[in-house]
């Protein structure tokens, strides 16, 4: 009997599962849904991090091998959900970790965490709507995310990461920015409920 070795996709997966479940987890507890006040802190949390990862959307490399890339982005929308709550758009004085100096591969897997993020969401939309009223027109743009297709551009992104040639080097560049943007999430986490 042949096993079928897991894709690169999967590999990657499995190489970031513990972070990514300590993220979810930890959101989870803070109840972004209970009121207002939560949520804001929610979309505080989100603006930290898309803020911080702009510049993947604008990266030359990633921008020839994905060709809807800047349509993906959703920093807009989380500005307009700030508006629709009437808070201001928050500051934020980080320096991003990313820019178009990023090796392909990493870049790569921070875009694996940042695109990943779009499936989850759905769920959290459902919870947004059901318990403070808020909706794809009003809110929780964020949430619902840029036009249809979720699903097919995650799993477009998914088979890019399994097809592109990647040498020894590069694998381990795409897990290790895939973890680095994990890490990264958990900074903004500290940072906005200290």
């Amino acid at each position: 009997m042949t096993t079928i070795a897991p894709s690169r996709a999967q590999n990657l997966k499995l190489a970031t599962a513990d972070v990514h479940n300590n993220i979810d987890k930890s959101i989870m507890v803070k109840d972004p849904f209970a009121n207002t006040q939560n949520y804001i802190q929610f979309l505080t949390l989100q603006y930290y991090f898309l803020n911080d990862v702009a510049a993947l959307y604008e990266h030359s490399e990633l921008n020839m091998i994905i060709e809807d890339l800047p349509t993906r982005r959703r920093l807009s929308m989380l500005e307009q959900d700030f508006c629709d709550v009437e808070h201001p758009i928050p500051h934020t004085s980080f320096t991003p970790l990313i820019s178009n100096d990023t090796d392909l591969a990493t870049a790569l897997g921070w875009l694996y965490v940042v695109e990943g993020s779009k499936v989850g969401a759905a769920m959290l939309g459902k919870q947004a709507q059901a318990r403070l009223q808020l909706t794809k027109e009003h809110g929780a743009h964020y949430l619902a995310g840029p036009g249809a297709g979720r699903g097919s551009a995650w799993r477009h992104l998914v088979q890019l990461i399994d097809d592109i040639e990647l040498n020894d080097l590069q694998e381990r560049a795409l897990i290790n920015g895939a973890r680095q943007a994990f890490t990264r999430f958990q900074l903004f986490q500290a940072h906005v409920y200290s």
